[in-house]
């Protein structure tokens, strides 16, 4: 099988093997992942009987199954055609490529699809999480902490989401590698409007994804894909999050796996700063710069020291919504102005307003209650 995506990889036998057990009903991650541990590796699958799958755990319908069911093989030949196409392909768990970091957790995906340049897979790897509704300062810090990190040899992993996860793949691969984690399939970009985003990173970077190709963005996939988020990196941060938002199943994910958790501390009022305060309250370290970011984490890279966050627990998670919003439906004037004074010469660079016209709207925003104006500019009330 001379396929590009398959290059390093294990053989069609052993893929095939591995695809028809996880098509069986009830055979999720864990089980797979329990089953590979007890094999000397992945290729080893191609010998079992059932009578070694039920020892590893299955049950005698399920073995039966992949041992004669040729319906398992449904979906195979969408593998193989993306595996035709160069900088794309699959990793099986366990194989050489597959991150090491992803092969330790229980319920580590047995295939990730992927488009772009694999060493990126290769560096040391920091996450950047928080709101899609982050304040116009919380993006210019992610965009410039990302960069910073990318240009130390850190790939900047995230989510493709809009606000904090968009600025730190664009921060990274303006100074080097990032990784993007998908809750669709790797050929669906979600949002659209970061297609251009997503042609970049495969550029300089990776895009990531458990989901078979032409898998449409759905609520229940982006927990799951927050544990490959945390999963592959030693650390990570979290920028702006509400209380209950998918950047705190992230966090929580991640201090579960036994990684860092950092949180940048917001701005007082600003409700997007309770997620990190919370976190900063429960024992995750408080962190300014990126040189701060790599003074807690480097010391303990792979595997990183695990983060005890105690204030978590199943009912927190079950809880948290899949994706975070903005905190209203604010006029879009507010998206340029921070919780802390933000000179009107500032916020008219960033909304692209002449300064006469963007006065009288301060002006309104701050008799309708939405601005207070304070030493040095406006900032916001709510």
């Amino acid at each position: 099988m001379s396929m590009d995506g398959l290059k390093n990889s294990p053989d069609r036998n052993t893929l095939l093997a591995w695809w028809r057990l996880r098509n069986i009903s009830g055979v999720g991650n864990v089980a797979l992942n329990d089953i590979r541990n007890q094999l000397a590796d992945a290729e080893a699958l191609t010998e079992c009987s059932s009578a070694d799958l039920i020892r590893f755990g299955l049950k005698p319908d399920q073995a039966d199954r992949w041992q004669n069911d040729a319906s398992l093989n449904q979906g195979f030949e969408v593998l193989e055609r993306w595996c035709q196409h160069p900088n794309q392909g699959v990793l099986l768990a366990g194989s050489a490529d597959y991150p090491e970091s992803l092969n330790v957790l229980r319920d580590a995906p047995i295939f990730l699809w992927y488009r772009g340049n694999l060493s990126a897979l290769e560096q040391p790897a920091i996450a950047i999480v928080g709101s899609r509704g982050a304040s116009a300062g919380a993006l210019d810090w992610t965009l410039d902490t990302a960069a910073e990190l990318a240009s130390a040899g850190i790939s900047v992993v995230s989510g493709l989401a809009l606000g904090i996860d968009g600025a730190a793949h664009r921060g990274a691969v303006s100074a080097g590698a990032t990784i993007a984690v998908m809750g669709t399939g790797p050929d669906i970009i979600y949002p659209a409007k970061h297609r251009s985003l997503a042609a970049s990173i495969i550029e300089q970077g990776l895009l990531l994804s458990e989901f078979s190709p032409g898998t449409k963005a759905q609520a229940r996939h982006f927990p799951s894909r927050n544990r490959i988020i945390s999963g592959l990196s030693s650390a990570t941060v979290v920028v702006e999050a509400g209380i209950k938002s998918g950047t705190m199943i992230t966090a929580r994910m991640a201090a579960d796996q036994g990684r860092d958790v950092l949180a940048v501390p917001g701005a007082l009022g600003n409700p997007l700063s309770r997620g990190p305060h919370q976190l900063i309250r429960e024992g995750a370290l408080l962190v300014e710069t990126a040189q701060q970011i790599l003074e807690a984490t480097m010391t303990t890279h792979m595997p990183a020291q695990q983060a005890s966050l105690p204030g978590f627990t199943d009912n927190d998670n079950r809880a948290a919504s899949a994706t975070s919003a903005p905190v209203s439906d604010a006029p879009d004037l507010l998206n340029h102005i921070d919780f802390n004074p933000t000179p009107v010469d500032v916020i008219a660079l960033r909304s692209a307003r002449p300064i006469p016209e963007l006065l009288g709207e301060l002006l309104m925003l701050e008799l309708e209650g939405w601005l207070l104006q304070a030493p040095g500019g406006y900032c916001r009330a709510r």
